[in-house]
């Protein structure tokens, strides 16, 4: 991944183009900065296009308030400052006008991100800023205010969300994450009374790890195994762009041969990687100098018991999420082409997801393609890595499908003779 070789203006660019492809912030809407080692901060400019930004494009601002740049700063330069001023640990600043964030931000409220592990993980210290003027210095002293108390999020009363961190990816995942948690929150809220972590599930969230794998001793790639690194990442990149993983939750995974299987890293940014960042575990021992991925006992456990699994998808797009933090079940009996790919999917234990490998990897059949695990993931599998891609796609399109559908009416599932009919005509029994 090479993200950390780039300047600070080619880090904005790359983040604010990001941005806008994601759909989390409009044309000239939001802004980025990054603070250097100099006290320069680097900020994207005003009024222009964030669609088509360049690294040309990224204004340069020294502590006098002079700046270097073919464009004038962003308006936003002041609350910027007071954000840095306020948080010496903070090296970037990303704000912008996602949709769900705005909704908290009109109601003044904040989102709940206890459905899932990773939100809360990641967003635990949120705050809510008084309104002020964009571009005005009180909006900074606002800012500065509830900065200063620890917070790394800030909802603006009806502007947006201003997030920090100590360098730009990781403050990128931050502001993607809480939109998403916002989302899930009323998703959630569509089905009932969402389920929140207990202090127990959290706690073993928390403490979950891997043990240090033995390192395989000089790996060089097979011509096969650089093919499925190729696919793995074209997927990922389809994945990301569908908002099916973020850049800091879920994991990829595929079969190389009997003994091998190569998966996402630890740590890493989904949609920034590259062929070289996928690690390959064989027999219980992994490439040297990379971090697989805490969930990869559970993808050994499923490629041991089942020979006929090639490939893992494991994620928590919004609209199966819902289901995952609810009571209610996700039925996938919709229309045809749902139940044909996925099947009944059970729900099971969060604990089991975290800690049982073995016992997780058993719920998996060839009857059963698909597993959704309590306020955690839906893990899809396939004799392919493009199967089971569309039933991770199929699984968020269905779950949309239903909460949608509760807002035009009462939901008809297909009935019990309607769905063996299918099963005999495909042979899925």
């Amino acid at each position: 991944m090479k993200f950390f070789t780039q300047s600070p203006a080619e880090q904005i660019a790359s983040v604010m183009r990001r941005v806008y492809d994601r759909g989390l912030t409009t044309a000239t809407g939001g802004n980025i900065s990054i603070l250097d080692e100099n006290g320069d901060i680097w900020i994207t400019p005003k009024g222009f296009d964030k669609g088509s930004l360049t690294a040309e494009d990224i204004i340069c601002v020294h502590a006098d308030g002079s700046y270097v740049g073919r464009h004038e700063p962003s308006t936003e330069i002041f609350f910027h400052r007071a954000t840095y001023r306020a948080r010496s640990d903070f090296r970037a600043v990303v704000h912008a006008h996602p949709v769900f964030c705005i909704a908290f931000s009109l109601t003044r409220t904040l989102p709940r991100v206890d459905l899932l592990p990773g939100t809360l993980a990641l967003c635990q210290n949120m705050r809510l800023s008084k309104y002020a003027m964009m571009g005005s210095p009180e909006l900074g002293e606002n800012l500065f205010a509830e900065f200063s108390k620890g917070a790394d999020v800030v909802f603006l009363e009806n502007h947006g969300v201003c997030v920090g961190a100590k360098n730009l990816l990781e403050g990128y995942q931050l502001f993607e994450t809480i939109e998403y948690a916002a989302k899930l929150d009323l998703l959630a809220q569509k089905l009932g009374s969402p389920r929140s972590l207990t202090s127990e599930q959290l706690s073993l969230w928390k403490s979950r790890s891997i043990s240090a794998l033995p390192l395989l001793p000089d790996h060089q790639p097979s011509e096969p195994e650089q093919t499925i690194r190729k696919e793995i990442i074209q997927k990922l990149r389809r994945v990301c762009d569908h908002t099916l993983f973020l850049g800091a939750l879920g994991v990829c995974s595929a079969r190389v041969d009997a003994d091998s299987f190569l998966i996402t890293p630890r740590g890493l940014d989904n949609a920034l990687l590259e062929e070289n960042d996928l690690v390959l575990v064989q027999i219980g021992a992994a490439e040297a100098g990379k971090q697989p991925t805490e969930e990869t006992p559970l993808h050994a456990a499923i490629y041991n018991a089942h020979a006929d699994i090639n490939a893992i998808f494991s994620a928590v797009p919004a609209h199966v999420a819902a289901f995952a933090s609810s009571e209610q079940r996700f039925e996938t009996s919709t229309i045809p082409e749902s139940y044909y790919m996925l099947r009944s999917v059970p729900i099971r234990p969060l604990q089991e997801f975290l800690y049982a490998p073995d016992s997780a990897a058993a719920q998996f059949s060839a009857k059963t393609p698909v597993v959704l695990f309590e306020n955690s993931r839906i893990v899809t599998t396939g004799a392919s890595l493009f199967t089971a891609f569309d039933r991770l796609e199929v699984a968020e399109a269905t779950a949309a499908s239903i909460l949608v559908a509760k807002e035009a009416g009462q939901v008809i599932f297909l009935s019990d003779h309607e769905i063996q009919a299918l099963k005999t005509t495909f042979h899925l029994e």
